[in-house]
């Protein structure tokens, strides 16, 4: 996908569909999501493994940063919609500040763009680096299935999650009307 310098070491950030990660590289995930998010459960992913990600590499092998991708069609009011959700965007706490995460988000976006996905979508409690990026927030109802520790729940609806963000691809609109993610909240 392309490289990028921070400092003196290099940088390379790539795009890999889930099944080719091995298991070294899933480890140092696995390292790097429960540093970043304590509680994080043990494994490489929180509910369901993404579809792909992108992960910010150094030239020994290490993992700095990373971002899982899913890919969906969601429903809102009567709209089918086409996405990319994000899932537990990270960077290590030694990279943060060098634009990694926009970096990510960037390059989601101009994939969204190449694949004519409608929106982008993810669930954040902080909101400031998606703002900033372009994303922005919608009170949309919302239903999802509900998965712990890789069991259905049941389905889950909430008038609005306080979390959801949205980014246009295109030129549409984000329709009203309920959400329907098909699926687990991304």
């Amino acid at each position: 996908m392309g490289g990028a310098e921070a400092d003196d070491e290099a940088i390379t950030v790539v795009r890999v569909a889930e099944p080719e990660i091995g298991a070294n590289v899933s480890a140092r995930l696995q390292s790097l999501l429960e540093a970043c998010f304590p509680g994080y459960p043990d494994r490489s992913y929180f509910k369901l493994p993404p579809h792909f990600r992108y992960l910010v590499m150094t030239s020994d092998g290490g993992v700095v940063a990373q971002m899982g991708v899913e890919y969906r069609v969601i429903r809102v009011g009567g709209s089918v919609l086409r996405t990319f959700g994000v899932v537990d965007l990270c960077v290590a706490e030694t990279e943060r500040s060098r634009g990694l995460a926009a970096r990510l988000l960037a390059d989601l976006t101009e994939l969204a763009r190449t694949c004519d996905m409608a929106f982008v979508v993810l669930f954040a409690d902080d909101d400031r680096l998606y703002a900033r990026n372009g994303w922005a927030r919608v009170t949309n109802r919302c239903t999802w299935v509900r998965i712990h520790d890789h069991a259905t729940l049941g389905i889950a609806r909430q008038e609005d999650t306080g979390a959801m963000m949205v980014k246009a691809i295109g030129e549409q609109a984000w329709p009203e009307g309920d959400v329907d993610l098909l699926g687990h909240v991304f």
